[in-house]
């Protein structure tokens, strides 16, 4: 299956949680070896992933990031079509 960009970089949480397998997690990982905007992509997700992760450890995210991430979520899910 060829990966387009756009549904490679919505994976790429799920994979950094390690919770993409089998055939989804192969076809992302050709991708991956293929595509070097996607692989920047990644290791920008991986940081910002990473960032996020020692705020919530550390129990300093900002006041109202919760609902802010809902609205965007909300937004990109009705865009779309879902």
């Amino acid at each position: 299956m060829n990966l387009k960009c756009e549904e490679a970089v919505r994976q790429f949480f799920i994979y950094l949680d390690h919770s993409l397998a089998g055939e989804p997690l192969e076809t992302l990982e050709e991708h991956l070896r293929e595509c070097l905007d996607c692989c920047e992509r990644l290791e920008f997700s991986r940081q910002l992933d990473g960032v996020v992760k020692a705020r919530l450890e550390a129990g300093t995210v900002p006041a109202g990031l919760e609902d802010r991430l809902r609205k965007c979520l909300a937004n990109l899910k009705g865009a779309q079509g879902g």
